[in-house]
């Protein structure tokens, strides 16, 4: 051990004292396991091999711990499964109740078992009222054992299980599975190296288990009572083969179980080349239909979704989280509906609620024309639909792919219970579709971010769901990849007439997919409509800072003329809006002009015919934002009341080739042009 780094691993020594006090810990294992091989008597354990005793006690052991570790496992692992979703009550409790035997001194849990098994106990007495015993039988043994094993057994399942990302298993009940279904698919499988792990320990435990066995069951010998006879009544030299085969079997296990591990914790890769030959994912009747991507044939038109007279999706709910109150409502037909807002506006709440992850408190919803949810004090109530009984299909933030299942068999996972044969159709023109051809048969840690979402997207359509729901799915990803999913999304909800709501906080991912916005905050919904309506005229105030309105401009209506409102601002300037929404002369309000909307103009320019604002500024902030410079100008001169104190300012956000072209890096004073139909007044 010299501390560097291979295989991954650091290559900064550590201090020495750690390898001081590990090497001591390893010679004090190994120094008794060295020491007393050259005092065991071959002749002595050639007589207790035939002897029988020890074969006797060995067979005794072995089955016994095996039957044990078998009804530890089966009883607690599901208690451990319910400990780690949180899902009794009172846990704490719980989980102190199943640890008492562990803490335990053996003997004394064999004194309670007596005390409750034994001839004078409650079910003691029963049972040798009809011929039946524990005390001094086999059952006795297994009896003994399962209440000392049973906590190392609850314990790494609740360990395994809650290390599982539960995303997983909310995704395979969103594909139509029941918990049943999803515990023995999904859980069981991903949790298989904690619960190995367990049970080995478990039942390593049980074969060694010595106290409470005594107690209740001293025959048949199990071989940690047969060597404590050997010890008591022989002496050590007697007791030392006994001990050699116990650790004989030891080491039998333990290789077993180093064996089993190695091979669990093959790579996916290594696992795919030993599977079967690579299936060809082609559609039913010819190549399947791609959508844009690289290497893709050119994107056809898609043709207009289907006319629905009703929404696919309906939400009027109320929930709460804590001291967060949702209160929204929101209709989807067969449309894309962006649900945007900032970080813990409720949005991922709402979806949750609308697949079915979570109850809401009170209201209704509604998929595809059902109810799902029913509140008792709504008519019709109380009803309720689970996630998987939804005609729903969601893409979770992260892929949420089932590690130990190939690309193929994740979006077969879909299929539910329906008919292999069409459902192996379905998946293969699927794959295609999602440009997935020829990686049927690799895991999810072999694919791409973006290829992980395209299966995450197959998957959820091969349930045939009525609307499609999309948390963010695709924030992790770089602008290219991203941009080429949200043209599959588009093409998607086109072809086959779904309701999609997408959930974003980025506008441009908002304005760009969705047929309308919705605008999300502090748990409401504070508008909706087309993106462009909802971007120039904002409802409020949030809900312009929301779509990045970043000129608020705070002044006193001047005058109110047809349909034009004059506005004069704090320090001087008037900025004249058209279709501004209902005020009156002398109330406050606020100007909102969205940094695009400005131009940059020469010193003379005219309001060109507009009757546009004029506003001389110079710069005092310039960023380039990718394609985009983006400038702040302060206010100044030119005849206007401005404050030197504080001048108003100004932002500005224009193309980088058109900046170039005014040569605006030579200069830093410019002309803002603000035209009244760009100008929009919200109430102060």
């Amino acid at each position: 051990m010299d501390g560097r780094g291979h295989g991954g691993r650091s290559d900064r020594k550590l201090p020495r004292v750690f390898y001081l006090l590990a090497g001591l810990v390893l010679v004090y294992f190994l120094l008794p396991l060295v020491l007393f091989l050259p005092d065991v008597s071959l002749a002595r354990l050639g007589a207790e091999l035939a002897g029988g005793g020890l074969a006797r006690a060995v067979a005794v052991s072995l089955g016994s711990a095996t039957l044990a570790t078998a009804l530890a496992g089966l009883c607690g692992v599901p208690l451990g499964y319910l400990l780690a979703r949180d899902a009794v009550r009172p846990a704490g409790l719980v989980r102190v109740l199943s640890l008492v035997p562990l803490v335990l001194p053996p003997i004394a849990a064999g004194v309670l078992l007596l005390n409750v098994f034994g001839p004078s106990g409650l079910i003691g007495g029963l049972l040798q009222a009809a011929g039946w015993s524990f005390v001094n039988a086999f059952g006795g043994i297994v009896l003994a054992q399962c209440f000392v094993v049973a906590p190392f057994v609850i314990l790494s399942a609740e360990a395994a299980f809650r290390a599982l990302d539960p995303t997983l298993e909310e995704a395979a009940t969103t594909l139509g599975q029941s918990r049943g279904r999803v515990f023995r698919r999904v859980s069981l499988p991903l949790a298989r190296h904690g619960l190995a792990a367990g049970l080995a320990l478990a039942w390593t435990r049980a074969a060694g288990e010595f106290g409470a066995t005594m107690v209740l069951a001293y025959h048949p010998h199990s071989l940690p009572v047969y060597l404590w006879v050997q010890l008591t009544s022989t002496g050590l030299g007697a007791a030392l083969p006994v001990a050699l085969v116990a650790l004989f079997l030891a080491g039998v296990v333990l290789a077993a179980a180093q064996a089993l591990a190695g091979r669990e914790g093959a790579t996916p890769a290594d696992r795919s080349l030993r599977g079967p030959a690579r299936r060809t994912a082609a559609s039913p009747g010819g190549a399947p239909r791609r959508f844009a991507g690289s290497g893709a044939p050119e994107r056809e038109a898609a043709a207009p979704a289907p006319t629905s007279p009703g929404p696919v999706l309906s939400l009027d709910v109320e929930h709460r989280l804590g001291d967060f109150h949702l209160r929204a409502r929101l209709e989807v037909a067969r449309e894309i509906v962006t649900l945007f807002g900032p970080s813990g506006a409720g949005k991922t709440t709402l979806l949750r609620l609308a697949a079915g992850l979570e109850r809401p408190r009170s209201g209704r919803v509604a998929v595809g024309g059902s109810d799902a949810f029913v509140s008792e004090d709504e008519p019709g109530g109380p009803r309720w639909v689970p996630a998987e009984g939804r005609a729903v299909g969601m893409v979770f933030q992260r892929p949420a792919l089932f590690p130990h299942l190939t690309v193929w068999e994740n979006v077969l996972f879909g299929a539910g219970a329906r008919p292999g044969s069409a459902a192996r159709s379905e998946v293969a023109g699927l794959l295609g579709m999602a440009r997935l051809d020829g990686l049927e048969t690799r895991y999810p840690s072999e694919l791409s971010g973006g290829q992980q979402q395209r299966v995450a997207l197959a998957r959820a359509l091969l349930r045939r769901p009525s609307v499609l729901l999309l948390d963010e799915p695709f924030s992790g990803l770089d602008s290219n990849m991203k941009e080429q999913l949200l043209l599959d999304v588009h093409d998607i909800q086109r072809s086959r007439g779904l309701g999609v709501l997408y959930i974003t906080h980025d506008l441009r991912d908002a304005c760009s997919l969705g047929d309308r916005m919705a605008v999300i905050a502090d748990g409401r919904i504070a508008q909706v409509g087309a993106p462009l309506e909802v971007i120039r005229r904002p409802a409020s105030l949030d809900v312009a800072r929301f779509v990045g309105t970043r000129n608020l401009l705070p002044g006193r209506v001047e005058a109110v003329e047809g349909g034009t409102v004059a506005v004069r601002l704090e320090g001087g300037p008037v900025l004249r809006a058209s279709g501004a929404v209902p005020c009156a002369p002398g109330e406050e309000v606020v100007a909102c002009v969205r940094p695009e909307a400005v131009d940059l103009v020469e010193s003379g320019t005219t309001g060109d015919g507009e009757d546009a604002t004029l506003l001389p500024g110079r710069v005092v902030l310039e960023r380039l934002r990718g394609a985009t410079s983006t400038l702040t100008l302060a206010l100044e001169g030119a005849g206007q009341e401005v404050r030197a104190a504080a001048p108003l300012r100004v932002e500005v956000e224009v193309p980088v080739r058109s900046y170039e072209a005014l040569g605006g890096h030579r200069r830093d004073r410019w002309v803002l042009r603000i035209r009244p139909s760009v100008v929009h007044i919200l109430p102060s």
